[in-house]
């Protein structure tokens, strides 16, 4: 039997996840490389003869018009640019509202999450978003269970995905599903693609921590970088990661030559120094939004790491060489701040 999948399209989708996840149907679902759509089956739906604009300028056009959610077996929207506004035309969120009251199957690829979310479509389920935009999504949708942790989730009917090459992974799911792992291995090799990351691999971290290779560590850091403002104990962390506080402290210790307090603090000086240069917020806003208590208390840090006040970041009046390096701020300092001793 066939499964059915409908792609609805946003204005300034992002072609990546779009193509990966299609490519990734079309080489499991038939036998060699014929493209047969025998096990699985796609259209793009939308206004017949409207082209769609992706985010690289480069269109395209529907192969079937929007019809009934019905015909589906699933329903997949692909995000792009978040904009202000929906992305999706009247009929398109017509379209989309009717398969949810029909109980279909609905994922949503890059920030797709965020117009699942805007609809009502995620209050009460577990979602996953880009590490890029979580702390955003986040206050905007208090009754979605978001996180970073994860390159896609699944939570009954919706699955969602942070975007790139993890839509390949989260259609080798639907894959695994409905005709085994050989038939995922096979799309995966030829799309060149050396493994099959499953829902526990982690996005990738950002560059501060580039020793970073274990998946634990990976995952802890984005646990972290996702929970800035309303910062978790050590403890917390450990206990998501489903070991022990010691073990995640000696797994630091070893990969990255710091404890996991240390690279908290790292991450909430590295976010502060972005929005100090990328934003026109208040330094107090700043430096709450990164989850510090005060703005002395986040002067202190932020100056203790970097050698400079955060007014004279955001001024470029910065008269000593940049410290933020963890590893070597940590090792030469060898500072054991409040929040280290609070949090033990």
């Amino acid at each position: 039997m066939t499964a059915r999948f409908a792609f609805l399209l946003t204005r300034d989708f992002t072609l990546s996840p779009l193509s990966l996840f299609l490519d990734t149907l079309r080489l499991a679902g038939d036998d060699g490389d014929r493209s047969r759509r025998v096990a699985f089956d796609w259209q793009i739906v939308g206004e017949r003869g409207l082209p769609i604009r992706s985010s690289c300028s480069v269109d395209i056009l529907p192969t079937q018009a929007l019809g009934r959610p019905e015909d589906y077996d699933h329903i997949v929207v692909v995000g792009g640019l978040l904009k202000v506004g929906d992305g999706l035309s009247t009929d398109k969120q017509d379209f989309l509202m009717h398969a949810a009251k029909l109980g279909l199957p609905i994922t949503g690829l890059c920030t797709a999450s965020f117009l699942l979310a805007r609809h009502g479509l995620l209050d009460d389920y577990r979602a996953c978003v880009s590490w890029f935009h979580i702390n955003d999504f986040r206050a905007s949708f208090p009754n979605v269970y978001a996180g970073a942790d994860s390159l896609y989730t699944i939570d009954r009917d919706r699955a969602t995905c942070a975007g790139g090459t993890g839509a390949a992974d989260l259609a080798s799911y639907f894959v695994t599903r409905y005709l085994g792992d050989r038939a995922a291995r096979k799309a995966a090799n030829i799309l060149v693609l050396d493994r099959i990351r499953s829902v526990r691999d982690p996005q990738p971290v950002g560059d501060l921590f580039p020793k970073a290779t274990s998946r634990l560590i990976k995952r802890a850091l984005l646990i972290m970088e996702s929970n800035l403002q309303q910062k978790l104990s050590v403890t917390e962390i450990a206990g998501r990661m489903q070991v022990s506080r010691r073990q995640l402290e000696r797994l630091f210790s070893v990969e990255l030559g710091i404890s996991p307090l240390a690279a908290y603090t790292s991450l909430r000086v590295n976010s502060a120094k972005t929005l100090l240069n990328a934003s026109d917020l208040q330094v107090a806003e700043i430096g709450y939004r990164c989850g510090f208590v005060n703005p002395g208390h986040f002067s202190r840090v932020f100056r203790r790491h970097t050698g400079y006040s955060p007014s004279a970041s955001r001024y470029g009046s910065e008269t000593t060489e940049d410290a933020t390096d963890p590893v070597a701020v940590a090792q030469a300092s060898k500072i054991k701040n409040r929040e280290e001793a609070k949090a033990r």
